[in-house]
């Protein structure tokens, strides 16, 4: 769900601020002194940085779901409201292009006080409340900005502050498998149930080791190789 927010961020800067993708680039990485080193080109950042219960909107009540066809009720609590803060930034080389670019973020985000479904990505689309967004305001999460830069070891930039408050189902969450990354592999394998590729019947041992140790694979001393030669 996070991840669909930050896409969904992205996406009102983009359409709604005019920030080109091939002129601007927008990140939401931790905003580190190493981060911004290699930073080529003008860049919006939105680091989000705080989760936390909207305790102004927490409900004790329980919602009621009934079956007809079987006859039944089932009972479960009511989504908890979650505040996500983000701190937005812009990053330039001159000061000027950086307080352009910053103006006309804010100006993108400040114009939805909820987020419209129309520009909601993924899983947001389902969310049982509207999204408000709460921005460059004062908040709990963002009371000392010199402490939170102190903690990323970088250079103060002025910005501003976003904040999304999304529905936090506990059980459908937990229902849903994790899936962190994907991987691809291709090559042959005599079993495929197990879903393992015979690396080193295809490219010999040493090419496997430097694939275990997640170096790149050269086209060396590989079976395949070895018989151009022997040709």
């Amino acid at each position: 769900m996070l991840h669909d927010l930050d896409r969904t961020i992205e996406k009102v800067l983009r359409e709604r601020g005019k920030l080109k993708e091939n002129e601007i680039d927008i990140s939401f990485e931790q905003p580190t002194s190493e981060w911004s080193a290699t930073l080529s080109r003008p860049t919006i950042n939105c680091w989000g940085f705080d989760l936390r219960e909207n305790v102004k909107l927490r409900s004790m009540e329980m919602q009621v779901n009934r079956d007809r066809k079987k006859n039944e009720a089932h009972m479960r609590m009511v989504p908890m409201r979650v505040d996500v803060t983000y701190l937005i930034t812009a990053w330039a080389r001159k000061a000027e292009d950086e307080h352009q670019l910053l103006w006309r973020a804010l100006a993108a985000m400040s114009h939805y006080l909820a987020l419209e479904q129309s520009m909601c990505e993924g899983g947001l689309k389902e969310q049982p409340f509207p999204i408000p967004l709460l921005v460059a305001q004062i908040t709990e999460a963002a009371t000392n900005m010199t402490d939170l830069w102190s903690v990323v070891d970088n250079d103060m930039k002025m910005g501003f502050t976003c904040v999304a408050t999304l529905a936090l189902d506990r059980d459908r969450v937990l229902e849903a498998p994790l899936v962190l990354e994907g991987r691809l592999r291709i090559g042959q394998s005599h079993d495929p149930e197990m879903e393992q590729i015979d690396f080193p019947e295809i490219f010999g041992d040493e090419q496997n080791k430097r694939y275990q140790d997640g170096i790149p694979i050269t086209g060396k001393n590989g079976k395949s190789e070895d018989r151009e030669e022997e040709e």
